[in-house]
C-alpha cells in the first residue's frame, strides 16, 4: 500500500447506522462442501429476515465469481483472494448496518480465519459450518460438479482432490442431511435474534434504571413543593415526572443508542416509526396518586420489538416493589422482588409470579382515579361472580393480577402506550390475558400513541365479563 494513502474516518458511526436500521448488524458466514446446502439455507434465512423487517443481503460465492471475483481462478492464491474480497465486501455492508449472509466454501482453516479476522475487526462474525457429509453432497450433486471432478474434468475440486478442513470452533453447525432447510434457517434466525438482544442482561439494566428514577422521584416526594403544572391534555405533571424522565432517557440513550425511546415527558421523535425496537417509558405512572401522597405510583419501562412488549419493568418507589417480565423467543417469565427503600440491597429476593387460577369468587381491581358508568354497570351485571373489589392507582392494578392477588381489571376510556406497555408485558409473562375491549392484542410504537378502545386484564380467558 502506498504511504501516500490515508484511511478516512467515517462521518457516520456504525451505531448511528444501526440506529437508523433498527437492528444490530453482523456477518453470518456459511462454509461447507459444494452441495451441502449453504446457499439454500442462507436463502431461507434471507427470506425470514426480510419477512420480519430486517435489512439484509446474501453474498453468494458463485455469484461473486460472476462479477467482483470474475478474474480469479482456483489456485491457492486465487482462492485466498476470493475469500479476502468476499470478507471485505461483507464487512463494508455490515458497517452500513446490514445483516450480511455469506455463502462460500471457504475450504481451509487459513481461509476461515482470514474471513473472521477481516470481518471481526469492526463487525460481529458468526461462522456456520454446514456439515453435511461428503457422500450426501456427492449424491445430491445439484450442479453436476462432483461427477465432473470424479471423471477428472475438474481439477482441485474441494472434497475430491482438494481438502476441506472442518472449522475448529464454529458458532453454529448445521447438517442438512439430518434437519430440514426450514429448521436450519430457524436455528440461524435464533442466533441472529440472540445478537439483537440479551433479554436477561437488558432486563437487569432496566431494573437498575427504574430504581435510579425512583430515587429521583422520592427526592421530590419528600420536598414541600412538587412544582405542579398542567399539560395541554389537562393532566398534571410535576418536577418528579421530569426528573425521572431525564434519568431514564439519558440512561437508555447511553446504553442503547441504536434503540428509539417513546417517553411521556419527552418530545416524540417520529423516526421511531421506522425502527423495529423502541423503549416505551412512563417515568411516573400515577401522577395524581403522587400528588395526593398515597404512594400508589410507579416507574414503567418497556422494550418493544415489532410492536410487541418483550421486556417490562415496573418499580414502586415508596414500597421498593420491583416487577419484571420477559417475553422473548419463547421465554415467558415474570418476577417480583422488593428492595430496601433507599438502598440497593434486596429485602425480598426475586421470585417467579403467575396469575391465579380462580374462576369464581373473583377479585376485581378498580382505578382509584378513573371510574366510569360503563364499568359500574359491568360489575353490577356480574356481581354474582365477584367476591370483592380493590381500588389502586397506576400500573399496580396489573401487578396485583400478575402476582395472583387479584384477577380482573377493566379500563374504559383513553390511555397511552406508556401507561400499558410494561404492564402488558408483565401480565402476559405471568400467564395472564391483556386485550383491547374488542379482543385484539394491544401493539406499540404506533403513529397514534393513544389507546382509544380501552382494555381489560384477566387471569384466565374464561373470566371475561359479559
Amino acid at each position: 500500500m502506498s504511504e501516500n494513502i490515508f484511511y478516512t474516518k467515517d462521518a457516520v458511526t456504525s451505531f448511528e447506522r444501526q440506529a437508523e436500521m433498527g437492528q444490530y448488524s453482523c456477518v453470518f458466514w456459511f462454509c461447507g462442501l459444494s452441495g451441502s446446502g449453504k446457499t439454500t439455507v442462507a436463502k431461507a434465512c434471507e427470506k425470514q429476515l426480510h419477512a420480519h423487517g430486517f435489512k439484509s443481503y446474501l453474498l453468494d460465492g458463485d455469484n461473486l465469481r460472476h462479477g467482483l471475483n470474475s478474474d480469479l481462478g482456483f489456485s491457492d492464491a486465487d482462492r485466498r483472494e476470493n475469500i479476502r474480497r468476499a470478507a471485505e465486501t461483507a464487512s463494508l455492508m455490515a458497517k452500513a448496518g446490514l445483516i450480511v449472509l455469506v455463502s462460500a466454501i471457504t475450504p481451509t482453516h487459513e481461509l476461515q480465519e482470514l474471513a473472521r479476522k477481516i470481518v471481526s475487526s469492526e463487525n460481529e462474525f458468526i461462522l456456520c459450518h454446514v456439515s453435511t457429509p461428503l457422500e450426501v453432497c456427492k449424491d445430491r450433486d445439484p450442479k453436476g460438479l462432483y461427477k465432473k471432478a470424479l471423471a477428472g474434468e475438474i481439477k482441485y475440486f474441494t472434497g475430491i482432490d482438494a481438502p476441506f478442513d472442518a472449522p475448529i470452533s464454529p458458532e453454529v453447525v448445521l447438517d442438512t442431511s439430518e434437519k430440514s432447510v426450514d429448521s436450519c434457517a430457524d436455528e440461524v434466525m435464533a442466533k441472529i435474534l440472540d445478537l439483537q438482544l440479551d433479554a436477561e442482561d437488558a432486563a437487569e439494566k432496566l431494573c437498575k434504571i427504574s430504581v435510579e428514577a425512583g430515587e429521583a422521584i422520592m427526592e421530590v416526594y419528600g420536598s414541600d413543593d412538587f412544582n405542579i403544572e398542567t399539560k395541554d391534555d389537562r393532566t398534571p405533571v410535576t418536577a418528579a415526572d421530569k426528573r425521572s424522565n431525564a434519568v431514564i432517557v439519558s440512561a437508555l440513550n447511553r446504553l442503547w443508542p441504536e434503540i428509539s425511546v417513546l417517553a411521556e415527558e419527552s418530545e416524540d421523535d417520529i423516526t421511531r416509526l421506522r425502527r423495529r425496537w423502541c423503549f416505551v417509558v412512563d417515568p411516573l405512572d400515577g401522577t395524581k396518586e403522587f400528588i395526593s401522597r398515597n404512594g400508589e405510583f410507579t416507574v414503567n419501562i418497556a422494550l418493544v420489538f415489532d410492536g410487541n412488549p418483550v421486556i417490562g419493568v415496573i418499580y414502586v418507589p415508596v414500597t421498593g416493589e420491583l416487577y419484571k417480565g420477559i417475553n422473548w423467543r419463547g421465554v415467558r417469565r415474570a418476577e417480583r422482588s422488593r428492595l430496601a427503600v433507599g438502598t440497593d440491597s434486596t429485602s425480598e429476593p426475586p421470585r417467579e409470579i403467575k396469575v391465579s387460577d380462580r374462576t369464581d369468587e373473583l377479585v376485581v381491581m378498580q382505578s382509584r382515579s378513573f371510574g366510569s358508568d360503563r364499568l359500574d354497570a359491568l360489575l353490577e351485571k356480574n356481581a354474582n361472580r365477584i367476591s370483592k373489589t380493590i381500588s389502586s392507582g397506576s400500573s399496580l392494578k396489573g401487578c396485583r393480577i400478575a402476582d395472583g392477588r387479584a384477577d380482573i381489571y377493566y379500563r374504559f376510556g383513553l390511555t397511552h402506550e406508556w401507561d400499558t406497555a410494561a404492564m402488558q408485558c408483565i401480565i402476559e409473562a405471568a400467564g395472564g390475558v391483556f386485550r383491547q375491549m374488542h379482543g385484539q392484542k394491544m401493539t406499540y410504537n404506533r403513529p397514534d400513541t393513544l389507546n382509544r378502545d380501552g382494555f381489560y386484564i384477566l387471569n384466565r380467558e374464561e373470566n371475561i365479563l359479559e
